[in-house]
């Protein structure tokens, strides 16, 4: 039988962990037709996953209390923290090459995509650029030919968005060799449900780094006050969340930061308006899950976002730094009535993962892989 290496920086390291759930979530399918296995780093924060299939935790320091990388991302690492990359590079790499592995399927071009691209065994390899791996490298300009030379070796690229599609073949990647595969959501799971709030409950769910701008929600929810009664929602931690909490207050914002979230359905099901005001996105997994719970979605308009929002059909877009648009659309979302249905209507029908599960193993079929009996 053939197996499937999951190659990722990201996967849950502990049972209801957020943290890499919807790489976790893809698996899940896969497994039902593919022999897989993840190769995924050991961190310290590690406790026990229910799984249908095996996950490798490789080590990448002496000890995991010392294992710092997995715990958040090499964007927002601190040098401290990146000391540690050639060591977990260096293990990477050998646990993948150890394995028994019929084709590789890494998640994040950078940094893992290295790995995969120079298997000395030549093994087939497929990437999923998320967003955050094609785009960080626009800003720090050293990260792009190490990508440039992933994306040009790699013998698949699957795309999030049709915006980070065209990002990678700017930076590199061959237009013959590369699809856009939208990861949607386990719409069973992040089911519809009536909204009983006894006023309008607002908010979002994010890790809490600058580039999720979670402070433009605050200033909104600020003069938002002057025309409406609402609860604010701010799900999700992070390096941001005591500043974030320190702004709140100045403003005075009452804003109910709930921590790490364990639970996103129902974090998203007590929702009514889900708001994204991500200075980049390939295309949220959040605000997939939001809409799949029928949250009415209010995003920023530009990146991964207008290809799922179609302002005042099933969300609105506001233009980045428009607090009083982004007040008004508030507020439209809030008075509509019918459009928590279309937003739900629009996962369903295209952003389901079973739909994502079924290309992706015909992109295996056409790379060699046999499927289960």
């Amino acid at each position: 039988m053939s197996q499937v290496s999951v190659l990722t920086p990201s996967f849950p390291r502990y049972e209801g962990d957020y943290h890499g759930s919807f790489i976790k979530s893809l698996c899940d399918e896969l497994a039902n037709d593919v022999d897989i296995r993840v190769i995924a780093p050991r961190s310290r924060t590690m406790g026990e996953v229910t799984l249908s299939y095996p996950v490798k935790r490789f080590a990448y320091m002496p000890n995991s209390r010392m294992e710092y990388i997995a715990e958040g991302t090499i964007k927002n690492a601190p040098r401290n923290v990146l000391v540690e990359l050639p060591f977990y590079l260096l293990s990477a790499y050998t646990n993948t090459i150890l394995s028994k592995s019929n084709l590789i399927h890494t998640h994040l071009a950078i940094p893992l995509g290295l790995v995969g691209t120079n298997n000395p065994k030549k093994t087939p390899h497929i990437i999923t650029c998320h967003g955050s791996d094609i785009t960080y490298p626009v800003d720090k300009s050293v990260y792009k030919p190490f990508l440039r030379h992933v994306l040009r070796k790699a013998d698949y690229i699957v795309a999030v968005s049709n915006f980070i599609k065209k990002q990678a073949i700017h930076i590199g990647a061959n237009p013959d060799k590369i699809e856009t595969v939208y990861l949607g959501v386990d719409v069973d799971k992040f089911k519809l449900v009536a909204k009983n709030n006894d006023i309008p409950v607002i908010g979002t769910l994010a890790r809490l780094v600058p580039e999720k701008n979670i402070e433009e929600i605050l200033h909104a929810a600020k003069l938002l006050q002057r025309f409406i009664d609402f609860r604010l929602k701010i799900g999700g931690d992070g390096p941001e969340l005591v500043n974030l909490k320190r702004i709140s207050n100045r403003l005075g914002v009452k804003a109910e930061f709930t921590g790490r979230v364990t639970d996103p359905v129902s974090f998203h099901q007590s929702l009514d308006v889900f708001i994204l005001a991500s200075n980049r996105e390939g295309l949220s997994i959040s605000l997939q899950e939001a809409m799949s719970c029928g949250t009415v979605p209010v995003t920023v308009k530009g990146n991964g976002c207008i290809e799922l929002v179609r302002d005042g059909y099933n969300g609105f877009l506001y233009e980045s730094g428009n607090l009083n648009m982004l007040v008004d659309k508030i507020i439209e979302a809030v008075e509509d009535r019918d459009m928590f249905q279309r937003a739900r209507k629009t996962i369903v029908k295209k952003f389901d993962n079973k739909i994502t599960s079924k290309r992706y193993l015909q992109l295996y079929s056409d790379l060699g892989i046999f499927f289960k009996r």
